[in-house]
């Protein structure tokens, strides 16, 4: 993996991050059969059925309660699938086009999946495991015990999913590491909010940050006091380390709360130790900068901007600060991006709102970037986490709550509720979105959530998402 951000600092040397990972590459020798998965709409709210449960359905017709009713397979999957599972003569099992497929797919319609390619996955769409095993795109996944890699017959032709054409992209909200969250941090350890997630970050080639407090050598011992002034103690990054982050979004309300000396020590600190920032800089020109990523042939860009202020947190020719939104000039760029073959992927300080569905103004800000080209829209300033749209080539989720950070169901019941969402990436399109959802423990660690947590929570915000579209 290859990051880029180049700028010119005034009255300072040119700067470069460039920072080269070796991916977990396969020979392509080595993929010897192709991938399918089960694919269903994607306010879907399993994640996984059973080897038996499928090859019931298969074999037998036997429904999978609550879950799926109906396979649509096309000829060429069906006579695979038959080769390793034997016969399907039952009705459960339909023929359907690829055409089809998208279109009944799109209707979300529960208790209709299909299976297909891997590699023709798409955003709307939700994998669904078998036993719960590793997808093609994990770092843990087997071949061997992959019971959906089916070998082709009669010549069929169906791509392989390979493995060097992937990228994940694991996308956070809101990081500030102050008040209650720095508090215990100071007492169990700079990693402590960290430990309960690393897999999942470990589990991704990009990992993103969305950091919302300014490191500083002069930042006041933790206390256990609310304000909303905010720093973080400059030690702290370390926990940044402990999770392998490699994208730092500086798009934050509380970026200057202490004014620019903060966020200046923090620009140097970040460079000093490698990490690629962007929304953020010295001056307006550097704070607009694009974040260049390359990954396994897929190229990223990365722009992120804050329209919520407050005033004095935007950059001036004369002090550092936050890159302010506009929106013209962003959806311009985005399209120049696309047409130059980017993946652009766009963070979006918005205005803060205690609630599931966005505001009116929100979805017409973010849907005019999406139309520009935007593969990826995410809101980073929601500390209760909203709604989101998927579409077949690109995705919007409006916000996704917090990731560290002190509010314990405050100022509302919801706040401890989490998303991580994780895209991924395979030759230069997005085809899956997985939301990894956590709960806040002890004001500064959350965990992944119980199977009955995550059921209640995706209920939740699926009715929303889909009473929302309906009115529009």
């Amino acid at each position: 993996m290859i990051l880029k951000r180049q700028k010119l600092i005034t009255g300072f040397i040119l700067v470069s991050f460039a920072m080269t990972f070796a991916g977990s590459l396969v020979p392509p020798e080595e993929i010897s059969v192709p991938s399918y998965s089960i694919a269903c709409p994607f306010f879907t709210l399993f994640d996984s059925i059973s080897q038996k449960e499928f090859t019931n359905l298969w074999v037998k017709g036997t429904p999978i309660e609550d879950k799926i009713a109906t396979l649509l397979v096309d000829t060429t999957t069906r006579t695979n699938f038959e080769s390793k599972f034997g016969k399907s003569s039952n009705l459960r099992i339909k023929i359907a086009s690829f055409d089809q497929i998208q279109k009944e797919l799109s209707q979300n319609d529960q208790g209709i999946c299909a299976i297909v390619p891997t590699v023709s996955l798409q955003p709307n769409w939700k994998r669904i495991s078998i036993d719960g095993l590793p997808a093609p795109w994990d770092k843990d996944y087997d071949q061997q015990k992959d019971p959906l890699a089916v070998p082709t017959v009669n010549n069929e032709s169906t791509s392989p999913f390979l493995p060097e054409k992937a990228t994940t992209l694991l996308m956070t909200g809101t990081t500030a590491l102050t008040r209650t969250t720095a508090y215990k941090m100071m007492l169990n350890g700079i990693n402590y909010p960290g430990e309960k997630l690393r897999d999942v970050f470990f589990n991704s080639d990009l990992r993103h940050i969305s950091n919302e407090s300014s490191f500083w050598s002069l930042c006041p011992q933790p206390v256990l006091k609310t304000t909303m002034q905010f720093c973080t103690p400059d030690t702290y990054l370390s926990l940044f380390d402990y999770l392998g982050i490699n994208l730092v979004e500086l798009t934050g309300n509380h970026l200057r709360d202490y004014d620019w000396p903060p966020l200046l020590e923090t620009l140097t600190l970040l460079e000093k130790k490698g990490y690629p920032y962007y929304g953020a800089g010295r001056t307006p020109t550097e704070a607009a900068k694009v974040l260049f990523v390359e990954h396994n042939g897929n190229q990223f860009a990365f722009l992120g901007c804050n329209i919520a202020g407050p005033d004095h947190v935007f950059v001036t020719e004369q002090l550092p600060g936050v890159n302010r939104c506009d929106f013209n000039q962003m959806e311009k760029e985005i399209r120049e991006l696309t047409e130059q073959g980017y993946l652009v992927i766009v963070s979006l300080q918005y205005y803060e709102i205690y609630s599931r569905i966005p505001s009116e103004r929100q979805e017409a800000d973010f849907q005019r970037l999406s139309d520009a080209g935007a593969v990826v829209i995410s809101g980073s300033q929601a500390h209760y986490a909203q709604t989101m749209i998927p579409s077949k080539d690109r995705f919007i989720h409006y916000g996704l709550g917090n990731l560290f950070f002190d509010q314990m169901d405050r100022p509302i019941t919801g706040t401890r509720q989490e998303f991580l969402d994780r895209y991924v990436f395979y030759d230069g399109k997005l085809i899956q979105v997985e939301l990894k959802t956590a709960l806040l423990m002890d004001y500064a660690q959350p965990r992944l959530m119980t199977d009955e947590e995550r059921y209640d929570f995706l209920n939740e915000i699926f009715s929303c998402a889909e009473s929302y579209d309906k009115k529009h």
